[in-house]
């Protein structure tokens, strides 16, 4: 499966440039990977890099190409191996869509950032929803969250990140207003929303003209250029307050 993101480092750049940090800022990249975004962040801006992933073969690469990162393996819902106000940054890049629960991550990212601490979100998102898709997603969320667990319901949901159902995220993909509540509610502000949909166009044509097709691309299996709800990719980020 291609790992690779759309705009390549453009957005993380742009994120950085948003968020201006200091020399030795020490940013979290949860869902790093092989960790070509930690090496970006250090060599370009000299960045206190640490890292975290569910592939233990990607988590071994991560720590080859990036010996002076702290790099483990693990999940991005929880993040009990950080201490709490440890980072200036969280990056969460074409991650958020496949966790099984997204709000959990979005809350152990905060209990991790700093006071004044930035997340930065990369991700898909659903363009202009219609508001009848938007109290579908309200409903189900609520229904889920009202139903009793079955014996053994916790150990599938962790195979299968549909399980969960939250009203911001419908087939790994994102609603900007829900998901921008979400954050409000957990206690983020200064939230700054930027439409990167060229990235995405760009990144599906070039895997058309140099693979023939998506499969096996990071978002084949969520993007269909015939689903009638138009995939747009966004830049989000949000601060901790001081």
């Amino acid at each position: 499966m291609s790992i690779l993101r759309p705009g390549e480092f453009r957005i993380t750049d742009r994120a950085m440039e948003l968020c201006a940090f200091q020399k030795g800022a020490a940013i979290l990249d949860i869902g790093c990977g092989e960790g070509d975004v930690i090496q970006h962040l250090e060599e370009k801006y000299g960045y206190t890099m640490s890292g975290i992933d569910l592939n233990l073969e990607m988590v071994r690469k991560a720590k080859e190409l990036n010996p002076n990162a702290a790099i483990k393996y693990g999940d991005g819902e929880f993040l009990e191996d950080f201490f709490s106000f440890s980072f200036d940054c969280v990056l969460l890049e074409c991650v958020l869509s496949m966790v099984n629960m997204p709000d959990e991550a979005l809350h152990e990212a905060y209990c991790v950032l700093k006071k004044g601490g930035k997340l930065c979100i990369s991700d898909m998102y659903i363009k202009d929803p219609e508001p009848e898709l938007l109290v579908a997603l309200d409903i189900e969320a609520k229904r889920q969250q009202s139903t009793p667990h079955e014996e053994g319901s916790c150990d599938d949901c962790a195979e299968d990140h549909e399980n969960r159902a939250v009203n911001f995220r419908l087939a790994g993909r994102f609603v900007e207003e829900p998901l921008k509540k979400q954050l409000i509610e957990i206690g983020y502000t200064n939230l700054h929303w930027e439409d990167c949909s060229v990235e995405l166009d760009n990144f599906v044509a070039q895997t058309l003209m140099d693979c023939g097709s998506l499969d096996g691309c990071c978002i084949a299996k969520d993007f269909d250029p015939k689903d009638k709800h138009k995939t747009g990719y966004f830049l989000l980020v949000a601060e901790k307050p001081l």
